[in-house]
């Protein structure tokens, strides 16, 4: 049984591959589609001074600006890293248990699966309230792929539990 959850996992990670593929390939269309920037004239240019830095009267570089980095309206990193972290770190722990047989190995990545399930409805929820204050959302998530992805996760959630259960009475 702990190898069908393997193979239920791996499935859930092609599909969630797929998923992050078909939303990138949306980015990079959205992206394509927004107007291009305005080149810079060769007059503008001919004013500026393309040399070194003048130094201040002691003798140091200016004071350089102190940049605030901010996130695109959107997106958002730590979900969309988080979730696929868990899921390889959930996916090892089950290989682990898999090819070991210890027993808090399986409650272990139980565990991580939970944690990789919350984050991946987080990001989710946050892409679809994004998808609805914009006309076009950065991350837009074929609808077929995401049912599919939650499906087959869905049910690796429910035999890993099986599979945790079983062990510990063994």
């Amino acid at each position: 049984m702990a190898i069908v959850v393997l193979v239920l996992w791996l499935a859930t990670a092609v599909a969630g591959v797929t998923l992050l593929r078909a939303g990138g390939a949306s980015r990079r269309d959205a992206a394509a589609a927004a107007p291009a920037a305005q080149p810079v004239a060769a007059d503008v240019m001919a004013g500026t001074r393309l040399a070194a830095v003048p130094l201040t009267p002691d003798g140091r570089p200016p004071p350089g600006p102190h940049v605030r980095v901010t996130t695109p309206e959107g997106e958002h990193p730590l979900l969309e890293f988080s979730h696929p972290a868990l899921a390889v770190t959930g996916i090892a722990c089950w290989m682990m248990y898999t090819f070991v047989h210890y027993r808090p190995l399986a409650w272990i990545a139980f565990a991580i699966l939970v944690a990789t399930l919350l984050v991946g409805l987080g990001w989710l929820i946050r892409n679809r309230q994004e998808a609805g204050r914009q006309a076009s959302a950065t991350w837009a998530f074929p609808p077929r792929l995401v049912w599919v992805h939650g499906l087959v996760a869905t049910s690796s959630l429910v035999l890993t539990v099986l599979t945790a259960i079983l062990a510990s009475r063994a």
